[in-house]
């Protein structure tokens, strides 16, 4: 395992990356109409978690759950063994053979509840089963589940967890915003037209490229300018 000193540096590294991602994903929402019904539908689901999250209660077991199942599968994933496995309303632990990045932080951007609903649409529609409402019943339960992943994971976050202090606070910041972005847009496109993932992807290395480009250019033109 690298030393958490390099880890942070390769998550200031990452940061022009960071911000690329996040400018091709800006730009790939503001291609959306603002007036799409089903745009409309998924806020409508964001809306009603929040309400029940504020005011009826805050599902921790079930976020536990989802979360220390994820670390099971990361590990099972990396080809290691899980020995022990535990949850409660308090919090979870679980016991691998083995530990790496991914398995630490894949909990923080793997929204397993949203996971578990895209195949089961994408099923459907292939069937033609589930009537015309299909996509708007789906998109409701994507807004629900990933808001519910986000406020839970913005929680957790808080309370400074260990799988975060293992990879360094900087790496592991960086690293789950880039991963949220890139599985929020996988999760988009099967219900948005407007949404190309590979189309995405591409965009965000063509940004990331362009920043490190200019950081360089940036830093040569300062080293000629200290020789001159």
């Amino acid at each position: 395992m690298f030393p958490i000193f390099l880890k942070t540096l390769f998550g200031i590294m990452m940061l022009p990356m960071a911000v690329g991602v996040m400018g091709a994903f800006a730009n790939m929402v503001s291609e959306m109409s603002i007036f799409s019904g089903m745009l409309g539908t998924l806020e409508k689901g964001v809306l009603c978690y929040l309400l029940f999250h504020i005011f009826i209660a805050r599902p921790v077991y079930i976020y536990v759950l989802g979360h220390e199942v994820v670390h099971v599968l990361a590990t099972w994933i990396c080809g290691g063994k899980v020995t022990s496995f535990k949850v409660s309303p308090a919090g979870g632990n679980v016991v691998t053979s083995k530990t790496n990045f991914f398995i630490e932080l894949s909990p923080y951007f793997v929204p397993l509840y949203t996971v578990l609903i895209v195949p089961i649409f994408v099923m459907l529609r292939y069937f033609e089963k589930g009537g015309p409402h299909l996509s708007e019943i789906f998109l409701f339960m994507v807004g629900v589940t990933l808001t519910f992943h986000f406020v839970m994971t913005f929680e957790i976050l808080k309370a400074q967890q260990q799988d975060i202090a293992k990879s360094g606070a900087i790496f592991s910041l960086v690293t789950i915003l880039i991963a949220n972005i890139i599985v929020i847009t996988a999760v988009f496109s099967p219900f948005f037209d407007q949404i190309s993932f590979v189309g995405f992807i591409k965009d965000s290395a063509s940004r990331s490229v362009g920043i490190y480009q200019t950081i360089y250019y940036k830093i040569t033109g300062l080293v000629d300018y200290f020789r001159s």
